[in-house]
């Protein structure tokens, strides 16, 4: 029996979900997958020597990953005439041009539950103006926030800091040693403000490097909407058009 050579195929326009083996003949019907092919095959033999011990992923895992969902489609089946649900995904590790439309089913609920309940928040418009300075009190011990995390006692105190400048109408600037945790201060700091009424949102500007990391921390720490701002004109472009920071989001990171 002969083995027949297959290929592990990404659809233009389908998001890796959507992946699958496939024969030359198969692909036919795409009149550049000869040269498509040949071009695979050439990187394979470049690539051999660096890969002889390794069993390298055909793509990243977050590339099936949901981040975001931006948008929900209802629409009907032309064949059965039932409803059919289509979610826009945001995938991770993917920049928003890549976001594609899955059916509801293959999309994971929570992040399905995620995007309703934010669909389903207004924001209060109204404009409150900053607390006046005699209402600053100095917190004595860290709250409890999102997954049990707590502030060490110089981290409340560099939080108790950034809190009275802020009442006080006085720019600061936290620094101190690398991996004290000057992140989590500045995202604490910005749930204090939240508490107080004012919903933004706020604007960080971060280093491209480090701007997951941003993310990732409100994330862990609170459950206040970031979207991150960056990326092609295309993917910006989407940002405007479908994220809640043109709406309702409390935080971009750019």
């Amino acid at each position: 029996m002969l083995d027949i050579e297959e290929f592990f195929v990404k659809y233009k326009n389908y998001s890796y979900l959507h992946c699958e083996w496939a024969t030359e003949q198969q692909l036919l019907k795409d009149k550049r997958i000869q040269q498509k092919i040949k071009r695979f095959k050439l990187r394979q033999a470049q690539r051999a020597h660096f890969l002889a011990d390794m069993e390298e992923e055909p793509f990243n895992p977050d590339y099936v990953e949901v981040d975001r969902i931006l948008e929900v489609s209802f629409c009907e089946d032309k064949d059965t005439g039932e409803s059919v649900i289509y979610y826009l995904v945001k995938w991770c590790s993917l920049p928003y041009e890549d976001s594609t439309w899955e059916l509801k089913e293959d999309v994971d609920l929570a992040k399905i539950e995620e995007f309703e309940q934010l669909q389903a928040s207004r924001p209060d418009t109204r404009h409150l103006d900053r607390p006046p300075s005699n209402i600053w009190k100095k917190i004595e011990q860290s709250r409890e926030y999102k997954n049990g995390n707590q502030l060490r006692e110089y981290q409340l105190e560099g939080l108790n800091w950034l809190l009275f400048n802020w009442y006080n109408r006085r720019n600061c600037i936290l620094a101190d040693e690398m991996g004290l945790g000057k992140t989590i201060q500045s995202i604490t700091f910005l749930y204090e403000i939240l508490l107080t009424g004012i919903r933004g949102p706020f604007l960080i500007i971060a280093p491209l490097s480090t701007i997951a990391n941003w993310e990732r921390e409100f994330r862990t720490w609170t459950d206040i909407n970031v979207v991150v701002y960056h990326g092609s004109l295309i993917s910006r472009q989407m940002i405007q058009q479908y994220e809640m920071y043109f709406r309702d989001s409390q935080v971009c990171c750019y």
